[in-house]
Formats: structure tokens, C-alpha cells, sequence
């Protein structure tokens, strides 16, 4: 989706191989020691023995996160390696300065999701005509009939093999939500087999985040916001989804050996992911009410703002919440937290009564 962008920017050669010595040939190119330069002055101030220095426990907080995500970035890397991410950093950061490149690009919003924004709060709207919608669009078919055979849905086991039996039992939210993920499934990398499952955790972060949001939601004074609140917690980590196959493909391109675990790509994607997640909904034309709220996830940079974000905004405040909630509940399926630190999220990240019920009920969940 993005290689043909990238090969412009990193000049791939004709053979369509990857140049394995473009490092060291963009070393002598001219202007590429100041672009190095002002890549490392932009980070130099987070530095610590693990190559980062926490402000706050909510920086500590996504750090581990995107170890967990891309991996722990080395402790010693050589100064090669060092100066290979500071330029592919440098590249990256051109494109995200003009995100109008990176939306040109991207696949055309289907008629069916356009038809789901516009009516995600109309009860009324016509389930068979937007059926047929649907059906021109194999692969988000295909992703609704998957999540009509899931536990979740499916109690019976009866098997679901069409579109209309799958929405007399997914219901006009779940055949929502259906369509919804198919389509941004279609946006997770698909790159070589090491870094597809990368993407994949990026793709289970962004469907937890929805889950998440909605059951927040769907327990508060805004219960009739619950199915926008999917929707919006889906959506809200598409910046990552694209920052990260930027990468993949610029690794493809610069050098085949290379990992996009290091803290400068790491910080690269906590920097910018909202904000190109805001571009990219705004470039689809989604309605106002979904912009407000992820306009705000890029603006709100520390949780101690979400008693002034719930009053004013209450959804930006769950869905806030809501990504916090599924990092931790992604990492305690990979790893053991201890009590102290889950204490911490509780009192420093999160503010509503629905959130810190939900965090208990996923606590009691991993010791069932």
C-alpha cells in the first residue's frame, strides 16, 4: 500500500531488491549528516541506560507497552545500527510533516462503512440494503461471518456461513461492528512472516481498544453511545497501524536485516500516532462527533486531564480509558505484572468508576 511512496523517498533501485548498501551511500549524501543531527537532538533529552528516560509513570507506561508491541529495543546498539534508525526516522518524519502523501494512498473508504458512520446511531436504518452493500465487498463479508461464528456471539456453535444469517444473530450493532472490522483489518501489514505478527498485536490492541470502549460506554450516563464508542476505540490506533507499516517497508527497501524495535521508532509512533489517526478519519469525511473525540486523543497527553475531558467530552474520556486498559490486558497475557504497579494505572491513568470496574474485571479474568 505505502512501498511505492516509500521507494520514491528512499530511491529503491530498479531491480525492485532491496539496496542493502543505501545506508552507507546516504551517509555521503548531502544534507543527511543535519537530518541525522536533528533526529538525535529530538531524542537525546529521553536517554537512559535503556536508552530512555521516563518524565512521569505514564511514560514508563506506553514505553513497556511498545516493548511489549515491537519487541525490547536493545541495550547497546552499534553505531551503524544507531545511525540507520536516526535515518529511516528522519525519512519517516517527512512523510508524517505532509500526511496529505500518506492519504493519497490509502484505500478508498467502502460504501458500506460510509453508510455504517452515517447511521451508527439510527436504529432505523435498512439492514437488507445495507446487507447487499456489504456483499460487494468480499473481504469485510467475510470478517462479519467470522465474527458471527466467535464465542462471543456464536453460544450455540451453529455454524454461520452467510450474510443474513449472520445478522439475525450479530444484530444491527454486531453487524456493525463486523463491517467495521473488516475493513480495518484490511489496513494491518501484511509484510514478511517476522513482522507480520507485530501488526497482528497492533490489530488486537485496536479491536481490545473498541471492546473495551464500548463496554465503558454501555455502563454509563452515555449507554446510547456504545456502538460509536467501538467504532471510535477501533479506529484509534490506525496512526499505529500505518507508522508501523511504514517502517516495515522502509526496513525492505534501506537493508532486510533490520528490526523496528528500537526506542527512536518507538517514540516516533507515541508521537505522531494520534495525530495521523485524526488525519486519516478526516480525510475519510467522518462525521464531526468521531473527529472531536480523536482530535482529542492526540491533544490529551497525560491522564491528570481526564476529569476536565469526562465533564466536558465523556466519550474521549472512555475511550482514553479504554486504550489504557487494553495495553495493560494485552501485557498480562504475555507477561507478569505485579500488584504495586496495576495499583499505579488504577490511581495515575484512570479516572471513571466504568474504567477502574473494568480493570478489576479483567484482573479477576486472568485468574480464572
Amino acid at each position: 500500500m505505502l512501498n511505492k511512496l516509500l521507494s520514491q523517498l528512499f530511491q529503491k533501485p530498479e531491480s525492485g531488491t532491496p539496496n542493502v548498501y543505501f545506508f552507507e551511500e546516504s551517509r555521503q549524501g548531502i544534507g543527511s549528516e543535519k537530518k541525522v543531527e536533528e533526529s538525535k537532538q529530538n531524542i537525546n533529552h529521553n536517554k537512559n541506560h535503556d536508552g530512555l528516560m521516563f518524565h512521569s509513570f505514564e511514560d514508563e507506561y506506553q514505553q513497556s507497552f511498545y516493548d511489549y508491541l515491537l519487541g525490547e529495543s536493545n541495550r547497546v546498539e552499534s553505531p551503524n545500527d544507531h545511525e540507520l534508525s536516526l535515518l529511516i526516522s528522519s525519512k519517516i518524519q517527512v512523510l508524517l510533516k505532509n500526511p496529505k502523501l500518506i492519504l493519497d494512498v490509502l484505500p478508498i473508504l467502502p460504501l458500506s462503512l460510509t453508510k455504517i458512520i452515517e447511521q451508527i446511531n439510527n436504529q432505523d436504518f435498512d439492514a437488507e440494503a445495507l446487507i447487499q452493500l456489504i456483499q460487494q465487498e468480499p473481504a469485510i463479508a467475510a470478517k462479519v461471518i467470522e465474527l458471527a461464528n466467535s464465542v462471543y456471539y456464536n453460544r450455540n456453535n451453529k455454524e454461520i456461513t452467510d450474510l443474513k444469517s449472520a445478522f439475525m444473530l450479530l444484530g444491527t450493532n454486531g453487524l456493525s461492528e463486523g463491517v467495521i472490522n473488516g475493513f480495518i483489518h484490511k489496513l494491518v501489514p501484511k509484510s514478511t512472516i517476522y513482522f507480520r505478527q507485530y501488526g497482528q498485536k497492533i490489530w488486537q490492541h485496536s479491536l481490545s481498544t473498541g471492546i473495551t470502549a464500548k463496554a465503558l460506554v454501555a455502563k454509563s450516563c452515555i449507554k446510547d453511545s456504545a456502538a460509536q464508542a467501538y467504532f471510535i476505540g477501533l479506529i484509534c490506533n490506525l496512526g499505529d497501524l500505518i507508522i508501523y507499516q511504514l517502517l516495515t517497508e522502509a526496513f525492505a527497501i534501506v537493508h532486510p536485516d533490520c528490526q523496528p524495535n528500537s526506542s527512536l521508532f518507538k517514540s516516533v509512533m507515541a508521537k505522531e500516532s494520534a495525530k495521523l489517526t485524526y488525519f486519516i478519519a478526516k480525510h475519510w469525511n467522518f462525521p464531526d462527533s468521531i473527529l472531536e473525540v480523536l482530535a482529542l486523543q492526540a491533544k490529551v497527553k497525560r491522564a491528570a486531564l481526564l476529569p476536565t475531558l469526562h465533564n466536558k467530552i465523556p466519550l474521549a474520556c472512555y475511550v482514553y480509558e479504554a486504550k489504557i486498559i487494553s495495553q495493560l490486558e494485552l501485557r498480562l497475557a504475555h507477561t507478569d505484572i505485579d500488584d504495586e504497579y496495576i495499583k499505579e494505572v488504577s490511581t495515575s491513568l484512570l479516572f471513571t468508576e466504568e474504567a477502574n470496574n473494568q480493570l478489576q474485571q479483567v484482573l479477576a479474568n486472568r485468574l480464572l
